[in-house]
């Protein structure tokens, strides 16, 4: 048998030999419509086997969601992780739930005193956005057994749990072959790449595009900016005396370091080096030239994030691995093109 065909109020008025808005305007409750008409319509609409939008939306369950950041993400303002979260939070809004957010400080990631989350408040799912310790999400995985879980840009092997991720390897795969294509081939990566699998993500994505241009000593060329813990909060790069003709970084807020210690040095950006980023954040943040970068979606991020929270919740759908929210290339004005490109 095929589908019902949905009854829309267009058919209920063709039927009745009304207009479409009297139609609304009865099912809505308004004014300018009889008693009569009102009860006819409303039981046609019932015999019809119509669905308003409006009642769906009221009916759907309403569902508080927690949402969990380490603190190490958010001590600077702005955010990515922030911006993530406030974009997750719409979401559900639209979706008729409510968020709350739990911001983990390093005692509490490092389990250094009794786990605890969202001040006792019963939460039907569970949001981790970035990457937190291993033990955490471990406690955090016990103690919430019996709600579903979803990761945003951070993934691992447990298969009880989604992950939402940007598309790191991808997208540093194709900002290093921005520059090569201009004929910047000696690189340098510019990233912890064992602080988090992002970084390692990005880092490898930078071998694969040198691999494809048959260029080798630059991945050998990697200049950590934070401690093994991953910390963001003192971004500190060492460039080197002898510098490359360009940095591969793995995020903005790294690029924005090395570009201005390039200025410290006298070196201009982009015409003496070039420099490109990933996340495209904070913005407007490169002393007044666009940074060329990677540019991730974030509220397609946050709104696959909330849909399949919900799904999980009402049992619609079991965890499918990793979804890769795929980003563009802002071309920016931080790479020397030998032309002013259209493409990449």
């Amino acid at each position: 048998m095929g589908q019902k065909k949905k009854v829309k109020l267009e058919d209920i008025a063709e039927k009745l030999g009304v207009s479409i808005v009297t139609v609304s305007n009865a099912l809505k409750g308004k004014k300018g419509v009889s008693d009569e008409m009102r009860e006819k319509i409303t039981r046609t609409a019932q015999e019809m086997g119509y669905h308003s939008v409006q009642r769906e939306k009221k009916t759907r369950d309403s569902h508080m969601i927690g949402a969990i950041v380490a603190e190490r993400y958010v001590r600077e303002f702005p955010s990515f992780y922030m911006e993530v979260y406030k974009n997750i939070s719409q979401e559900a809004m639209k979706r008729g739930s409510l968020t709350m957010l739990e911001v983990a400080s390093q005692e509490k990631e490092n389990l250094e005193e009794k786990f605890s989350a969202f001040q006792d408040c019963e939460v039907k799912g569970v949001i981790l956005i970035g990457e937190m310790k291993k033990g955490y999400i471990d406690a955090v995985r016990r103690e919430y057994k019996n709600v579903p879980i979803v990761c945003v840009d951070y993934y691992d092997i447990y298969e009880d749990m989604d992950y939402i991720v940007t598309d790191g390897f991808g997208g540093m795969e194709q900002m290093t072959r921005l520059m090569i294509k201009e004929g910047i081939r000696d690189l340098a990566f510019v990233g912890t790449i064992n602080a988090t699998k992002n970084i390692t993500d990005r880092y490898l994505g930078y071998c694969k595009a040198l691999d494809r241009a048959g260029i080798e000593d630059a991945k050998y060329n990697i200049i950590p900016d934070r401690d093994s813990a991953g910390e963001v909060f003192d971004l500190n790069p060492q460039l080197p005396e002898k510098l490359p003709q360009g940095f591969v970084c793995n995020c903005d807020r790294t690029a924005f370091v090395v570009i201005r210690k390039l200025k410290e040095r006298g070196i201009r950006v982009p015409e003496d080096i070039s420099v490109v980023g990933f996340d495209d954040y904070p913005p407007d943040a490169s002393g007044g030239r666009r940074l060329s970068t990677y540019q991730n979606d974030e509220q397609i991020l946050a709104r696959l994030s909330i849909h399949t929270m919900i799904h999980r919740i009402e049992g619609k759908k079991k965890p499918e691995g990793i979804h890769i929210v795929e980003g563009s290339v802002v071309l920016g004005e931080s790479v020397k093109f030998r032309r002013r490109r259209q493409d990449v």
